[in-house]
């Protein structure tokens, strides 16, 4: 890790009466974006500035390539399919190279010198590779030295201009992270975070549980002590942290271990920074990273534009299919057409999914407290043919679009629901492990079959296995097959009341 901010002035009072209770700190508007009023403005997301950046210097090699047939003749090639396709090797080029990673976003010699060799790479490249292909037209040497020329200062300003914004925003643009331990290592990050600012990240304050009240600093390191670990396990469920750092010598093999197993349920990146790491790290060298968000960066831009598309598509198609439906459950029995039911969703906070009414109203369950059977009686004739589709899970399309829940992923479980008399968390050690990732309106573990009510505690272990080996496995193919496999469930209404 390299260049961070060191925290506010005042954060110290601030964590100490977090330590006490948060309502005190906690207004209106923070408590509905689920944040901490005083810990800063809203950051924004390092996906968006790496799209940003990428967009920056798609435009910085396009324009001049545009410049570069305007000034040696409109005859003249590169044409706007080879322009198109040099744009794309050198972006894949200084993707591959780390041009992207958050760090490389706040500048610095080495992202410069990625970014002229990933272009002096595609372009040149381009030019070599046309002979070979019986095309030499294509990249004549005129024109190939100018697009060169010309791109090269365009893209190294535009990084250097952007780098410079992005510190300006520090507060915004940092990752925010805390650090667990105390003593040298401590030490060595605070050091650091004096030495480089602003930086890509920062530090919010030490956690130690031998230290169980909040106090404005931290021994030597001068951070200010959060408290024990159940504060920060508040802070990430509200989404105030991005990255926790174990400051740990390398002989803390047990300690380790065990903040690994406890931190492997939470949707943050944890990096070990013991001695000789942070001894690196003033080389621009980072922690290891021992666990990663299961959607950072790109992938989780990927995910989202994934379920926009799908549910866009999804709305488009089921539209008059979803009026008909309401249509029918209004005829059916008296009452609302949709049914809002509490769910725990991402990071175990509360959303309202929305489904298609299939009870009798003076008989349904919001708090979900019995599981529906075969042949229940609250159950409306329509409504069982809605459950035994799935039809009465279209609505949940709007809670993808809001943000809510992804297309594919762990279903949404209503808080408190039973396996076999017993609550999930106490069936399933790791169940709140499934929620590093949105709920989805399908998932692995219904494919698999393990759908329906969980009478026996196996079923419920079953479902969460597969739920967590879809978040440590996740892609982009793994979500086809299972839409895939979604529908040819469908057609089968297996497990389905």
């Amino acid at each position: 890790m390299h260049g961070v901010i060191p925290p506010e002035p005042g954060q110290g009072k601030l964590m100490a009466a977090l330590a006490e209770g948060w309502p005190r700190y906690t207004g209106s508007l923070g408590a509905q974006r689920g944040r901490v009023v005083g810990m800063g403005p809203q950051p924004i997301p390092a996906p968006w500035l790496a799209s940003g950046q990428f967009a920056l210097d798609a435009l910085s090699i396009g324009v001049a390539g545009l410049l570069a047939r305007d000034l040696v003749g409109q005859g003249e090639v590169p044409d706007v399919g080879v322009l198109l396709f040099g744009i794309g090797v050198a972006l894949l080029l200084l993707a591959l190279a780390g041009g992207y990673r958050h760090a490389a976003l706040f500048g610095g010699r080495r992202p410069l010198l990625a970014s002229a060799g990933a272009l002096a790479g595609a372009v040149l490249g381009l030019a070599l590779a046309a002979p070979l292909l019986g095309v030499p037209e294509a990249m004549p040497a005129n024109a190939t030295a100018l697009w060169l020329g010309l791109a090269l200062p365009l893209l190294l300003a535009g990084r250097v201009a952007s780098a410079r914004l992005i510190r300006a925003e520090a507060p915004r643009t940092a990752l925010r992270a805390v650090v667990v331990g105390e003593g040298p290592q401590a030490a060595h990050l605070a050091s650091l975070a004096r030495s480089r600012q602003p930086g890509p990240v920062r530090l919010l304050g030490v956690v130690d549980d031998r230290r169980r009240l909040p106090d404005a600093t931290h021994g030597d390191s001068g951070l200010p002590h959060l408290g024990p670990f159940e504060v920060l396990q508040a802070l990430i469920r509200r989404g105030e942290v991005d990255q926790v750092i174990l400051a740990l010598p390398w002989s803390a093999e047990s300690r380790v271990t065990a903040l690994l197993r406890r931190l492997s349920d939470y949707p943050v990146d944890v990096c070990l920074a013991p001695d000789l790491c942070s001894y690196r790290a003033r080389q621009d060298t980072a922690p290891l990273h021992l666990l990663h968000r299961p959607l950072a960066g790109w992938r989780g831009l990927a995910k989202r534009a994934e379920d926009i598309l799908l549910a866009v598509g999804a709305l488009a198609v089921a539209a008059v299919p979803m009026l008909l439906v309401a249509l029918a459950v209004r005829l059916d029995s008296p009452g609302p057409v949709l049914f809002r039911q509490r769910r725990t969703g991402f990071n175990n906070r509360d959303f309202y999914v929305l489904k298609f009414r299939t009870m009798h109203t003076d008989q349904t369950d919001h708090e979900a407290r019995v599981q529906v059977s075969a042949g229940d009686p609250r159950v409306t004739p329509v409504g069982a043919i809605l459950r035994r589709t799935s039809l009465d899970e279209l609505p949940q399309l709007l809670n993808v679009l809001w943000g809510e829940m992804s297309f594919v992923g762990p279903r949404p479980h209503a808080p408190g629901t039973r396996a076999a008399g017993r609550t999930f968390e106490e069936v399933a050690e790791r169940y709140a492990a499934r929620h590093r990732m949105k709920p989805g309106l399908t998932g692995l573990a219904q494919v698999r079959g393990w759908r329906g009510p969980t009478e026996t505690e196996e079923k419920l272990l079953r479902r969460v296995e597969a739920d967590l080996e879809y978040v440590e496995t996740w892609s982009l193919w793994l979500d086809a097959v299972i839409i895939l496999r979604t529908l040819v469930a469908v057609v089968r209404m297996r497990n389905a009341y």
